[in-house]
Protein backbone atom coordinates (compact mmCIF):
# COMPACT_ATOMS: atom_id res chain seq x y z
CA UNK A 1 0.00 0.00 0.00
CA UNK A 2 1.22 2.94 -0.99
CA UNK A 3 1.88 6.35 1.55
CA UNK A 4 -1.08 7.95 -0.48
CA UNK A 5 -3.27 5.31 0.25
CA UNK A 6 -2.53 4.43 3.36
CA UNK A 7 -3.36 8.24 4.68
CA UNK A 8 -6.77 7.52 3.27
CA UNK A 9 -6.80 4.45 4.77
CA UNK A 10 -6.14 5.55 8.32
CA UNK A 11 -8.72 8.53 7.56
CA UNK A 12 -11.37 6.56 6.93
CA UNK A 13 -10.71 4.45 9.51
CA UNK A 14 -10.07 7.16 11.57
CA UNK A 15 -14.10 8.81 10.83
CA UNK A 16 -15.23 5.22 10.90
CA UNK A 17 -14.12 4.58 14.45
CA UNK A 18 -15.15 8.29 15.57
CA UNK A 19 -18.32 7.24 14.07
CA UNK A 20 -19.08 4.07 16.00
CA UNK A 21 -17.73 6.23 18.95
CA UNK A 22 -20.05 8.47 18.46
CA UNK A 23 -23.09 6.39 17.87
CA UNK A 24 -22.55 4.49 21.03
CA UNK A 25 -22.47 7.24 23.39
CA UNK A 26 -25.79 8.32 21.11
CA UNK A 27 -26.99 5.09 21.88
CA UNK A 28 -25.88 4.30 25.75
CA UNK A 29 -27.72 4.85 28.52
CA UNK A 30 -27.80 7.98 30.68
CA UNK A 31 -28.55 7.62 34.15
CA UNK A 32 -30.79 10.11 35.89
CA UNK A 33 -31.25 9.75 39.72
CA UNK A 34 -34.09 12.23 41.68
CA UNK A 35 -32.94 12.25 44.81
CA UNK A 36 -36.06 12.71 47.48
CA UNK A 37 -37.94 12.14 50.68
CA UNK A 38 -41.20 10.88 49.61
CA UNK A 39 -42.25 7.29 48.65
CA UNK A 40 -42.25 5.93 45.11
CA UNK A 41 -46.05 5.02 45.27
CA UNK A 42 -46.32 8.82 45.84
CA UNK A 43 -48.70 9.53 42.43
CA UNK A 44 -45.73 10.67 40.16
CA UNK A 45 -47.56 13.06 37.64
CA UNK A 46 -44.45 14.80 37.92
CA UNK A 47 -42.29 12.49 36.79
CA UNK A 48 -44.81 12.06 33.98
CA UNK A 49 -44.12 15.65 32.94
CA UNK A 50 -40.47 15.10 33.12
CA UNK A 51 -40.40 11.77 31.31
CA UNK A 52 -42.05 13.28 28.53
CA UNK A 53 -40.50 16.26 28.21
CA UNK A 54 -37.29 13.86 27.84
CA UNK A 55 -38.89 11.98 25.41
CA UNK A 56 -40.11 15.05 23.27
CA UNK A 57 -35.59 15.82 23.68
CA UNK A 58 -34.89 12.82 21.95
CA UNK A 59 -34.06 10.39 25.70
CA UNK A 60 -36.45 7.74 26.15
CA UNK A 61 -36.81 5.81 29.64
CA UNK A 62 -35.84 2.28 29.62
CA UNK A 63 -33.92 2.75 26.11
CA UNK A 64 -31.18 5.09 25.88
CA UNK A 65 -32.26 7.02 29.51
CA UNK A 66 -32.43 5.42 33.00
CA UNK A 67 -34.93 7.32 35.68
CA UNK A 68 -34.53 6.10 39.22
CA UNK A 69 -35.76 7.69 41.71
CA UNK A 70 -34.13 7.08 45.65
CA UNK A 71 -36.11 7.94 49.02
CA UNK A 72 -34.52 8.55 52.07
CA UNK A 73 -36.87 9.08 55.19
CA UNK A 74 -39.23 11.60 55.82
CA UNK A 75 -37.41 13.42 58.42
CA UNK A 76 -34.26 13.07 56.26
CA UNK A 77 -32.19 11.08 59.44
CA UNK A 78 -30.89 9.31 56.82
CA UNK A 79 -30.10 11.06 54.09
CA UNK A 80 -26.68 11.24 53.78
CA UNK A 81 -26.67 7.07 53.24
CA UNK A 82 -28.94 8.01 50.78
CA UNK A 83 -26.72 10.48 48.85
CA UNK A 84 -24.05 7.87 49.08
CA UNK A 85 -26.03 5.32 47.46
CA UNK A 86 -27.17 7.88 44.40
CA UNK A 87 -23.52 9.07 43.89
CA UNK A 88 -22.28 5.28 44.20
CA UNK A 89 -24.54 4.40 40.81
CA UNK A 90 -22.72 6.30 39.03
CA UNK A 91 -25.11 8.76 37.51
CA UNK A 92 -25.00 11.26 34.58
CA UNK A 93 -27.30 13.41 36.30
CA UNK A 94 -28.46 14.31 40.05
CA UNK A 95 -31.77 15.67 40.77
CA UNK A 96 -32.52 17.01 44.15
CA UNK A 97 -34.33 20.36 46.32
CA UNK A 98 -32.29 22.44 47.59
CA UNK A 99 -31.92 20.91 51.22
CA UNK A 100 -31.20 18.02 49.70
CA UNK A 101 -29.04 19.03 46.98
CA UNK A 102 -26.57 20.92 49.92
CA UNK A 103 -25.71 17.47 51.20
CA UNK A 104 -25.00 16.37 47.67
CA UNK A 105 -22.74 18.67 46.48
CA UNK A 106 -20.74 18.58 49.96
CA UNK A 107 -20.21 14.96 48.82
CA UNK A 108 -19.42 15.43 45.13
CA UNK A 109 -18.29 18.41 42.99
CA UNK A 110 -18.14 16.64 39.79
CA UNK A 111 -21.44 15.07 38.94
CA UNK A 112 -23.86 17.57 37.62
CA UNK A 113 -26.96 18.33 40.17
CA UNK A 114 -30.08 19.79 38.92
CA UNK A 115 -31.92 21.84 40.99
CA UNK A 116 -35.65 20.57 41.34
CA UNK A 117 -36.47 23.54 43.45
CA UNK A 118 -34.41 26.49 45.87
CA UNK A 119 -35.14 29.20 47.82
CA UNK A 120 -31.89 31.23 47.25
CA UNK A 121 -29.13 29.11 45.98
CA UNK A 122 -26.47 31.83 46.02
CA UNK A 123 -26.90 31.83 50.03
CA UNK A 124 -26.98 27.94 50.40
CA UNK A 125 -23.55 27.87 48.84
CA UNK A 126 -24.90 25.94 45.40
CA UNK A 127 -24.14 28.64 42.81
CA UNK A 128 -21.97 32.12 42.52
CA UNK A 129 -24.96 33.77 41.03
CA UNK A 130 -28.22 32.63 39.37
CA UNK A 131 -26.68 34.34 36.00
CA UNK A 132 -23.56 32.33 36.32
CA UNK A 133 -23.51 29.25 38.99
CA UNK A 134 -20.31 28.71 38.46
CA UNK A 135 -20.18 25.03 40.51
CA UNK A 136 -21.86 21.66 39.44
CA UNK A 137 -25.09 22.91 40.27
CA UNK A 138 -27.97 24.63 38.32
CA UNK A 139 -31.75 24.09 38.03
CA UNK A 140 -34.79 25.69 38.67
CA UNK A 141 -35.89 27.57 42.18
CA UNK A 142 -39.90 28.22 43.06
CA UNK A 143 -40.52 31.56 44.93
CA UNK A 144 -42.78 30.14 47.04
CA UNK A 145 -41.28 31.67 50.19
CA UNK A 146 -42.41 35.09 48.22
CA UNK A 147 -46.10 34.15 47.85
CA UNK A 148 -47.12 34.91 51.79
CA UNK A 149 -48.97 38.05 50.94
CA UNK A 150 -50.74 36.19 48.29
CA UNK A 151 -52.25 33.76 50.39
CA UNK A 152 -53.47 36.09 52.78
CA UNK A 153 -54.98 37.85 50.01
CA UNK A 154 -57.24 35.24 49.18
CA UNK A 155 -57.76 34.00 52.32
CA UNK A 156 -58.97 37.53 53.13
CA UNK A 157 -61.73 37.39 50.57
CA UNK A 158 -63.00 33.70 51.62
CA UNK A 159 -62.42 34.72 55.65
CA UNK A 160 -63.07 38.46 55.95
CA UNK A 161 -62.76 38.34 59.14
CA UNK A 162 -59.62 37.42 59.65
CA UNK A 163 -57.54 38.36 62.53
CA UNK A 164 -55.38 35.34 63.45
CA UNK A 165 -53.30 33.44 60.95
CA UNK A 166 -51.26 30.39 61.99
CA UNK A 167 -47.89 29.14 60.96
CA UNK A 168 -45.64 25.98 60.34
CA UNK A 169 -42.63 26.19 60.35
CA UNK A 170 -39.52 23.49 59.47
CA UNK A 171 -37.21 24.95 61.81
CA UNK A 172 -34.39 22.82 59.67
CA UNK A 173 -35.79 24.14 56.25
CA UNK A 174 -33.91 27.20 55.05
CA UNK A 175 -36.36 28.36 52.84
CA UNK A 176 -39.00 29.36 55.82
CA UNK A 177 -36.92 31.61 57.19
CA UNK A 178 -37.35 33.52 54.60
CA UNK A 179 -41.26 32.82 54.24
CA UNK A 180 -41.60 33.48 58.41
CA UNK A 181 -40.45 36.97 57.38
CA UNK A 182 -42.57 38.11 54.74
CA UNK A 183 -45.52 36.26 56.49
CA UNK A 184 -44.52 38.62 59.41
CA UNK A 185 -45.05 41.19 57.33
CA UNK A 186 -47.80 40.25 55.71
CA UNK A 187 -49.46 39.72 58.68
CA UNK A 188 -48.75 43.02 60.36
CA UNK A 189 -49.91 44.94 56.89
CA UNK A 190 -53.48 43.80 57.80
CA UNK A 191 -53.12 44.10 61.33
CA UNK A 192 -53.63 40.55 62.39
CA UNK A 193 -52.31 38.91 65.22
CA UNK A 194 -49.19 36.19 63.87
CA UNK A 195 -49.07 32.49 65.59
CA UNK A 196 -45.80 30.35 64.97
CA UNK A 197 -45.57 27.12 65.32
CA UNK A 198 -42.18 25.75 65.24
CA UNK A 199 -41.85 22.03 64.16
CA UNK A 200 -39.31 19.63 62.74
CA UNK A 201 -40.48 16.09 62.94
CA UNK A 202 -43.93 14.16 63.36
CA UNK A 203 -44.18 14.69 67.16
CA UNK A 204 -43.65 18.44 66.98
CA UNK A 205 -46.32 18.65 64.44
CA UNK A 206 -48.87 16.86 66.41
CA UNK A 207 -47.51 19.28 69.81
CA UNK A 208 -47.98 22.25 67.32
CA UNK A 209 -51.85 21.12 66.54
CA UNK A 210 -52.46 20.23 70.38
CA UNK A 211 -51.74 23.72 71.15
CA UNK A 212 -54.07 24.73 68.16
CA UNK A 213 -56.94 22.50 69.68
CA UNK A 214 -56.91 25.18 72.94
CA UNK A 215 -55.99 28.25 70.99
CA UNK A 216 -56.75 28.24 67.48
CA UNK A 217 -55.89 30.17 64.52
CA UNK A 218 -58.79 31.46 62.06
CA UNK A 219 -56.38 30.19 59.58
CA UNK A 220 -53.04 27.91 58.78
CA UNK A 221 -50.03 28.66 56.69
CA UNK A 222 -47.33 26.62 56.12
CA UNK A 223 -43.93 26.83 54.11
CA UNK A 224 -41.58 25.39 51.71
CA UNK A 225 -40.63 22.60 53.02
CA UNK A 226 -39.64 18.70 52.71
CA UNK A 227 -40.35 17.90 55.94
CA UNK A 228 -43.73 19.56 56.09
CA UNK A 229 -44.67 17.89 52.46
CA UNK A 230 -43.47 14.28 53.80
CA UNK A 231 -46.26 14.56 56.87
CA UNK A 232 -48.34 16.16 54.88
CA UNK A 233 -51.50 13.60 55.54
CA UNK A 234 -51.11 13.93 59.27
CA UNK A 235 -51.45 18.23 58.46
CA UNK A 236 -54.79 17.28 56.64
CA UNK A 237 -56.42 15.38 59.23
CA UNK A 238 -55.59 17.69 61.98
CA UNK A 239 -57.02 20.27 60.07
CA UNK A 240 -60.19 18.94 58.79
CA UNK A 241 -60.82 17.71 62.51
CA UNK A 242 -60.39 20.75 63.99
CA UNK A 243 -61.98 22.98 61.05
CA UNK A 244 -58.91 25.28 60.38
CA UNK A 245 -58.41 26.52 57.01
CA UNK A 246 -55.33 25.41 55.25
CA UNK A 247 -53.37 26.81 52.44
CA UNK A 248 -50.63 24.96 50.53
CA UNK A 249 -48.04 26.43 47.94
CA UNK A 250 -48.26 22.69 46.20
CA UNK A 251 -50.68 23.07 43.04
CA UNK A 252 -50.34 20.48 41.31
CA UNK A 253 -52.64 17.92 43.89
CA UNK A 254 -54.70 19.67 46.08
CA UNK A 255 -56.15 16.87 48.23
CA UNK A 256 -59.03 16.94 50.77
CA UNK A 257 -57.86 18.94 53.69
CA UNK A 258 -56.50 21.91 51.69
CA UNK A 259 -58.38 25.01 51.42
CA UNK A 260 -56.16 25.94 48.28
CA UNK A 261 -52.98 25.86 46.79
CA UNK A 262 -51.58 28.74 45.18
CA UNK A 263 -47.66 28.27 43.90
CA UNK A 264 -45.27 28.24 41.03
CA UNK A 265 -46.64 25.52 38.59
CA UNK A 266 -44.54 22.39 39.28
CA UNK A 267 -45.54 20.52 35.70
CA UNK A 268 -44.32 23.77 34.25
CA UNK A 269 -41.02 23.55 36.22
CA UNK A 270 -40.50 19.68 35.99
CA UNK A 271 -40.45 19.47 32.15
CA UNK A 272 -37.96 23.01 32.23
CA UNK A 273 -35.76 20.51 34.02
CA UNK A 274 -35.73 18.09 31.37
CA UNK A 275 -34.34 20.97 28.84
CA UNK A 276 -31.56 21.79 31.80
CA UNK A 277 -30.67 17.22 31.68
CA UNK A 278 -31.19 17.09 28.01
CA UNK A 279 -28.53 20.54 27.54
CA UNK A 280 -26.29 18.32 30.34
CA UNK A 281 -26.23 15.22 28.47
CA UNK A 282 -24.77 16.81 25.46
CA UNK A 283 -22.04 18.41 27.09
CA UNK A 284 -23.16 21.65 28.63
CA UNK A 285 -21.06 22.55 31.78
CA UNK A 286 -24.00 22.88 34.79
CA UNK A 287 -22.07 26.03 35.93
CA UNK A 288 -22.73 27.73 33.10
CA UNK A 289 -26.41 27.00 32.88
CA UNK A 290 -28.65 29.86 34.33
CA UNK A 291 -30.82 29.15 37.06
CA UNK A 292 -33.86 30.19 36.52
CA UNK A 293 -36.96 31.41 37.96
CA UNK A 294 -40.34 30.16 37.34
CA UNK A 295 -42.78 31.89 35.18
CA UNK A 296 -46.09 29.85 35.74
CA UNK A 297 -48.29 30.30 38.69
CA UNK A 298 -51.82 28.43 39.85
CA UNK A 299 -54.63 29.48 41.99
CA UNK A 300 -56.36 25.70 43.18
CA UNK A 301 -59.50 25.79 45.25
CA UNK A 302 -60.80 22.76 46.68
CA UNK A 303 -64.64 23.01 47.08
CA UNK A 304 -64.64 19.74 48.77
CA UNK A 305 -62.49 21.31 51.73
CA UNK A 306 -64.56 24.34 51.90
CA UNK A 307 -68.08 22.24 52.73
CA UNK A 308 -66.16 20.05 54.92
CA UNK A 309 -65.02 23.45 57.25
CA UNK A 310 -68.58 24.98 56.66
CA UNK A 311 -66.91 27.64 54.25
CA UNK A 312 -67.96 29.46 50.90
CA UNK A 313 -65.97 30.50 48.12
CA UNK A 314 -66.85 33.70 46.55
CA UNK A 315 -66.83 34.01 43.48
CA UNK A 316 -64.07 37.10 42.71
CA UNK A 317 -61.79 33.70 44.07
CA UNK A 318 -63.25 31.03 41.94
CA UNK A 319 -63.20 33.31 38.63
CA UNK A 320 -59.52 33.79 39.21
CA UNK A 321 -59.25 29.96 40.08
CA UNK A 322 -56.22 28.09 37.46
CA UNK A 323 -58.60 24.77 38.29
CA UNK A 324 -61.61 24.08 40.91
CA UNK A 325 -61.32 21.09 43.04
CA UNK A 326 -64.54 19.11 44.16
CA UNK A 327 -68.28 19.39 43.01
CA UNK A 328 -68.59 20.89 39.44
CA UNK A 329 -64.71 21.29 39.37
CA UNK A 330 -64.45 18.19 37.16
CA UNK A 331 -61.99 16.25 39.55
Amino acid sequence: MGGVQRRQFLIAAGGLLAGQLARAQVGGVHRVVFVHNIKPAEPWTLLGSFRLAMQELGHQHGRNLQIEVLVCNRDLSNLPAVVDEAIARRPHVLLAFEPIAQVIRAKTQSIPIVLTGAFDPVKAGLAHSLRRPGMNVTGMTQLNDQLPAKHLEVLREIHPRLARVGQLLDESASGCKITEANTRQAVSSIGAIYMPYRVSDQPSIESAFDKMQRDAPDVLMTCPSAVLYAFRDLLFENVLRQRIPLTSYISHSVPRGVLFAYGSSLHHIYRRLAVYVDRILRGAPPGELPIEQPTVFELVVNLDTAKDLGLTIPQSVLVRADRVVGPGGGE
